[in-house]
C-alpha cells in the first residue's frame, strides 16, 4: 500500500517537516529536531505538502523506496509493542508460579523480580532507539565559539590591513575603506536583530568596536601626527565610550548585551591617560593621575550601586527577566546587571591604583603634601559608605565598610605620620603606633552619640572590622620584640653569675642579641590593651543602634535617593551583640599588660628591672587564682609563669638575684595554690607544680653557692623530690577529710577535694620529674648514681605505703633497687658480679618459693586461701637479679667459662619452668639462653653468611611462599570435604 498523505517527520533524522493545527513549524526560530513519535503519515486534514527533500538531512522523501521504508518502520513498531506485551505476560506468569509454590494465591501482575543474580535475561535482540546520539557539546557552545573566532579573525585582518597595507592606498582610499567598513559593520546588527540572530549581532558589534579603535589610530597617523599619543588615546577612549554607549542605547529592543559593558570598560582609560598626558612637574602629574583614578572609581561605584530601572521609571528586581538586552528600554539597558557588574569590577583596579599611589606619595613630602594626598582616600571612603547605603549594595555593605575603614585609617595615619616625621621622630615602631592610634580613633568615632545612626549596622560593623584588622597588624608587628624581651634573658644561662650589667637592661640585651624593639613597643602593647574595651563598646553601640531600628527609620525618605535601611532582620542586632560579648576584654588586658611590662622594664637598670618583672609575675600568679573567670584566670596563669621565667633568666646574671627570685617565685606559686578559694583545680595544680620546680631550682642554686659539683648537687635536688611524697599524701588525705567535713556542715571552710586531688597529682608528677633531673645530674659519675638510685628506690617504697599507689610504686621500688645494685657493682669495677648477685638471687628465690607454696596449696585461710601467687612475683626478681648483669658481662667477656655457666643455668631454669609450668622461669630462662646462644654463634653466622651464594635468600623466600600456598590449598580442600560430608549428613 502507499502513503498518500504528507509526512510529519523525516524517517532519517526525525526532524519535523511541517505543522498541524496548534503546532508551530519546526524550522521556526532556528529550532532543531527533537524527540518525536513513530514516523508515519499525518492523519487528518493536510495543512502542507511533503517537501521533496528533508530540510535538515537532505533525505529524498519521494519515490517507492520511501513507501517501503515507512512500512518497515510501522512493522518494527508493531514488533516492539508485541515484544513488550510478551515480556509483561512472562513476568506475570513467573509471579503466579512463585506464589503457588509458597502456598499463597497468585498476585496480580507485578514488576519483574530482581533476584539474587540480577534481572531476568531478555530473550532476543533489543532494537536500538532511533533517536540521535547525544552530542558532546551543545549547539549554543558551538555557535558561540564559531562567532568568537570569526570576530577575532576579522579584527586581526583589519589590524593587518591598517598596519601593513595602509601605505599602498591614497588618503581617499583609506578613508573610504575604513569608513565604509565601519559604517557597514555598525549597521549590520540591525537586520540581524530583526531576524532574531542576537549572537551574530554581538559578534559583528564587537568587530565594529575594534574598527572604531583602528579608525582613531588611522586618523591620528594621517590627520594629526603631531598630536600627543597619550592625549589622543585618552580623547579617543572617551569619544569611543560615548559613541558606543549611545549606539547600544539606540539599538531597537531587545538590544545587545555586551555593548554597554564594553563602553564602561573603554571609559576606564579616558581620565587616567588624560592625566598622564598633562605637562608639568612630576608631583603635580602624579596628583592629577590620582584624582583621575578617584573620579573613575567614584563613577564606577555610583554606576554599580544604581537602581535598576524599567522603561516607565519604576524599580525592578535584580533578576534579568526582560530579554537578552536586559530590558525593554534604553533606561533599563543602561542599568542592567551586566553594566553594573562591569562597573563594580572596574572599580577595584581603579581604587587599588589610587590607594597605592597615595600611600607612596604620602611619604615623599611635607605636612601640606601629606594632607592633600590624605584627602583622596577620605573621598574614596565617603563614596564607599554612600554606596553601602544603597539598596543594591546591602549584601556587600559589610565589605564596603571594611574597605572604607581601611582607607580612612590610611588617610589619617598618613597625615599624622607626616607631622611625627617632621618632628625628627622616625622608625617603623613609631609608624605602627600612629596607625594604631588612628584605628582606635575610628573605634572611638563609633562611640560618639548619634554617630552610628548615620550608617547602617553592617557598615558600622565593617568599620569596626577594619580597625581590628589594623590592630591585628600592629600586634603581629610587636610579637617579635616581645618574644625577644621575654625569652632573651635566658641567654644568661650560659654565663651564670658573671655579674649584673650596667646601664639600661636593653643595652645589656643588645650586646648579646639584637633587640628589634624600641620605646614605642610598650606603648603599642598598652594601646592594644586599651583597644579591647573600646572595641567592645563600639560593638555595643552598633548593636544598640541596630536593635533600636534606626536604620529602618530612614526608609520613609529613601525612595528619592535610592538608599535603603539595613534589611537584615532581627538577626543583625543579635549577631552584633554576640560578637560584643565574645570580645575577650579581660584576658586581652591581662596578656597585653604582661607583654607591655616585659618590654617596659628594658629601659630600667638591672636591679629595678628584675624587681619589677618579678613583682609583676607574682601579681599575675595571685590574679590567676583570685578571679572566678576561667579564661582570665588561665591567661593570667600563663602570663605569670612566662614572666616568672623571664625574671629567673634576668636573675641568672647575679648570685643574690638568682636565690631571691627563685625563692620568691616558689613561695608565690605555693601560696597562690594553697590560699586560693576561687581558682579552679587546673590552675591550682599548675601553680603547685611550679612551686616544686622552683624549689628544686633553689636547692640546686644553694648547692652551687657551696661550690658543689653537679653530681653532688643532685642530692639537694633529690631532697626536694623526696619531700613531695609526704606533701602529696597530706594533700590527698586533707582534701578528702576536709571535703567531707565541709559537706556535712554545709560550710565551705576548705577547698573542695577535687582541687586538692589535682594539686596532689601535680606535686607528685613534679616530684618524679625532679627525681629524674637528679638522676641525670649524677649520671656521669656511677659512684654517685647508685646512691641516688637507691634513695629513689626508698622513696618509691614510701610512695607504696599509699593504697592507691601500692602496686606501681612497689614495682618501681624493686626495679630501682636492683638497678642501683648493678650500678654499684659497675662503679666498683667488679668483674664477677655473680659473687654478689647469686646470694641475693638465692634468697629471693627461696622467699618466693615459700610464698608461692603457701598460697598455692589451698591450706591457707582468709584471702590467701585458694589463690596461687604468680611466678613473676615469686621468681622474677630473683632470676633477673643475676641473669641481667651476667648477660651484660657476657657481651664483653672473651672467655668461654661464663657463657657456658650462664647458658647451663638458663637451660636448667627453662626446663624447670616447663616442668612446673611457671611463666617466669620459662620465659626468663629461655630469653637468657637464646641471648647467650646468639652471642656465641654470631661470629660464625656472620662468616657463613658471607660464604653463602646470593641466590640462596630469594630461593628460601620462594620455598616459604610455595609452602604457605600449599598449606592454604590443603586447608581449602579440607574445608570442601567437610562441607560435602555435612551435606551428606543433611
Amino acid at each position: 500500500m502507499g502513503y498518500n498523505q504528507p509526512l510529519a517527520y523525516c524517517p532519517g533524522c526525525r526532524g519535523r517537516l511541517g505543522h498541524t493545527a496548534g503546532h508551530a513549524p519546526a524550522a521556526e526560530h532556528g529550532q532543531g529536531p527533537g524527540p518525536t513519535p513513530a514516523p508515519g503519515p499525518v492523519h487528518g486534514p493536510a495543512q502542507w505538502q511533503t517537501p521533496a527533500n528533508c530540510p535538515y538531512c537532505a533525505l529524498p522523501l519521494t519515490g517507492g523506496e520511501i513507501d517501503e521504508l515507512l512500512r518497515v518502520d510501522v512493522d518494527l513498531s508493531a514488533l516492539e509493542r508485541r515484544r513488550a506485551a510478551l515480556h509483561e505476560r512472562r513476568h506475570a506468569l513467573l509471579a503466579g508460579l512463585r506464589a503457588r509454590g509458597t502456598g499463597h494465591g497468585a498476585p496480580g501482575p507485578a514488576a519483574a523480580p530482581t533476584g539474587a543474580f540480577g534481572p531476568p535475561p531478555a530473550h532476543g535482540p533489543v532494537p536500538k532507539a532511533w533517536g540521535a546520539a547525544r552530542a558532546e557539546t551543545s549547539s549554543y557552545t558551538a555557535r558561540n565559539v564559531l562567532l568568537l573566532l570569526g570576530g577575532v579573525l576579522l579584527t586581526v585582518a583589519a589590524l593587518a590591513f591598517t598596519l601593513l597595507s595602509w601605505g599602498d592606498m591614497g588618503v581617499g582610499g583609506r578613508a573610504a575603506v575604513l569608513g565604509g567598513l565601519t559604517l557597514c559593520t555598525l549597521a549590520a546588527p540591525l537586520p540581524l536583530l530583526h531576524r532574531g540572530l542576537a549572537a551574530t549581532a554581538e559578534s559583528v558589534a564587537g568587530f565594529g568596536l575594534a574598527l572604531l579603535a583602528l579608525d582613531a589610530y588611522a586618523l591620528h597617523e594621517v590627520g594629526f601626527p603631531q598630536a600627543d599619543g597619550l592625549g589622543w588615546t585618552a580623547g579617543s577612549a572617551a569619544l569611543i565610550a560615548v559613541l558606543w554607549a549611545g549606539y547600544g542605547l539606540a539599538l531597537p529592543s531587545p538590544g545587545l548585551r555586551l555593548t554597554l559593558p564594553f563602553a564602561v570598560g573603554v571609559a576606564q582609560f579616558a581620565l587616567p591617560l588624560g592625566a598622564l598626558a598633562l605637562d608639568g612637574p612630576t608631583d603635580r602629574t602624579t596628583y592629577v593621575l590620582a584624582v583621575a583614578l578617584l573620579i573613575t572609581f567614584a563613577a564606577d561605584v555610583a554606576l554599580a550601586a544604581t537602581r535598576r530601572r524599567t522603561g516607565d521609571g519604576g524599580d525592578v528586581e535584580d533578576a534579568e527577566s526582560a530579554g537578552p538586552g536586559g530590558g525593554d528600554s534604553p533606561r533599563s539597558r543602561a542599568t542592567a546587571r551586566p553594566v553594573r557588574w562591569t562597573a563594580a569590577l572596574a572599580a577595584v583596579p581603579a581604587g587599588a591604583l589610587m590607594t597605592g599611589v597615595t600611600l607612596v606619595q604620602q611619604q615623599s613630602g611635607g605636612v601640606a603634601t601629606a594632607l592633600s594626598w590624605s584627602a583622596l582616600p577620605v573621598a574614596a571612603a565617603a563614596v564607599l559608605l554612600f554606596a553601602g547605603r544603597r539598596r543594591e549594595a546591602l549584601r556587600v555593605a559589610g565589605p564596603l565598610g571594611v574597605t572604607a575603614g581601611l582607607l580612612l585609617v590610611a588617610a589619617l595615619a598618613g597625615a599624622v605620620w607626616s607631622v611625627v616625621r617632621a618632628s625628627a621622630t622616625a622608625g617603623g615602631d613609631w609608624r605602627v603606633l600612629v596607625y594604631l592610634l588612628c584605628a582606635m580613633g575610628l573605634l572611638g568615632a563609633l562611640l560618639v552619640p548619634h554617630a552610628p545612626r548615620v550608617l547602617t549596622a553592617r557598615q558600622s560593623s565593617g568599620l569596626a572590622v577594619a580597625a581590628v584588622a589594623v590592630e591585628t597588624g600592629a600586634l603581629v608587628w610587636a610579637l617579635v620584640p616581645v618574644v625577644e624581651a621575654v625569652f632573651g634573658p635566658w641567654r644568661y644561662a650560659g654565663r651564670v653569675w658573671q655579674g649584673a650589667p650596667h646601664g639600661p637592661v636593653w643595652q645589656a640585651v643588645d650586646t648579646h642579641f639584637a633587640w628589634t624593639g624600641s620605646a614605642a613597643t610598650p606603648l603599642i602593647l598598652v594601646l592594644l590593651a586599651l583597644s579591647a574595651p573600646l572595641l567592645a563598646g563600639a560593638l555595643g553601640a552598633v548593636s544598640t543602634v541596630g536593635s533600636a531600628g534606626a536604620d529602618g527609620a530612614d526608609g520613609g525618605r529613601q525612595s528619592g535617593d535610592g538608599s535603603a535601611p539595613d534589611r537584615t532582620g532581627a538577626g543583625t542586632p543579635d549577631r552584633t551583640g554576640d560578637l560584643r560579648t565574645a570580645v575577650p576584654v579581660l584576658p586581652a588586658l591581662t596578656a597585653l599588660g604582661a607583654a607591655a611590662g616585659a618590654t617596659a622594664v628594658l629601659v630600667l637598670p638591672y636591679g629595678p628591672a628584675v624587681a619589677l618583672i618579678a613583682a609583676l609575675a607574682v601579681a599575675l600568679l595571685a590574679t590567676a587564682v583570685a578571679v572566678p573567670d576561667g579564661a582570665t584566670g588561665v591567661t593570667a596563669l600563663v602570663s605569670g609563669l612566662v614572666l616568672s621565667g623571664t625574671a629567673t633568666g634576668w636573675a641568672l646574671a647575679q648570685q643574690g638575684a638568682t636565690l631571691g627570685v627563685l625563692a620568691l617565685m616558689g613561695g608565690a606559686s605555693a601560696a597562690s595554690a594553697a590560699l586560693s578559694r576561687t581558682g579552679g583545680p587546673g590552675r591550682r595544680a599548675a601553680l603547685a607544680a611550679s612551686a616544686v620546680a622552683y624549689a628544686a631550682g633553689l636547692a640546686g642554686a644553694l648547692a652551687a653557692t657551696l661550690h658543689l659539683p653537679a653530681h653532688q648537687a643532685s642530692f639537694a635536688v633529690l631532697a626536694v623530690a623526696v619531700c613531695t611524697v609526704p606533701t602529696a599524701a597530706l594533700l590527698v588525705r586533707g582534701g578528702a577529710g576536709k571535703g567531707a567535713e565541709a559537706d556535712a556542715s554545709g560550710a565551705r571552710k576548705a577547698a573542695p577535694p577535687a582541687a586538692r586531688t589535682a594539686m596532689a597529682l601535680a606535686v607528685e608528677c613534679a616530684g618524679y620529674a625532679t627525681a629524674l633531673a637528679a638522676v641525670m645530674l649524677s649520671a656521669p659519675r656511677p659512684e654517685t648514681l647508685w646512691l641516688v638510685l637507691a634513695l629513689c628506690a626508698v622513696t618509691a617504697a614510701g610512695v607504696a605505703l599509699r593504697t592507691d599507689r601500692r602496686q606501681g610504686a612497689g614495682y618501681a621500688s624493686a626495679a630501682l633497687l636492683v638497678l642501683a645494685t648493678w650500678v654499684r657493682l659497675l662503679a666498683s669495677g667488679v668483674t664477677a658480679p655473680e659473687a654478689y648477685t647469686l646470694p641475693v638471687s638465692a634468697a629471693l628465690l627461696l622467699l618466693g618459693w615459700l610464698r608461692r607454696r603457701r598460697t598455692g596449696g589451698g591450706k591457707g585461710s582468709g584471702e590467701t586461701a585458694g589463690r596461687r601467687l604468680s611466678s613473676w612475683f615469686a621468681y622474677g626478681g630473683g632470676l633477673a637479679f643475676t641473669f641481667l648483669p651476667s648477660l651484660v658481662m657476657v657481651a664483653s667477656d672473651p672467655h668461654w667459662l661464663r657463657p657456658l655457666l650462664l647458658g647451663a643455668a638458663a637451660l636448667g631454669t627453662t626446663l624447670a619452668g616447663a616442668r612446673w609450668r611457671a611463666q617466669a622461669p620459662l620465659l626468663l630462662g629461655g630469653a637468657t639462653l637464646a641471648a647467650v646462644g646468639v652471642h656465641e654463634l654470631a661470629p660464625y653466622v656472620v662468616q657463613v653468611a658471607w660464604l653463602l651464594p646470593r641466590w640462596l635468600v630469594p630461593a628460601l623466600a620462594g620455598l616459604l611462599l610455595v609452602a604457605a600456598g600449599a598449606t592454604y590449598e590443603r586447608r581449602l580442600e579440607e574445608a570442601r570435604r567437610l562441607k560435602r560430608a555435612w551435606q551428606r549428613l543433611s
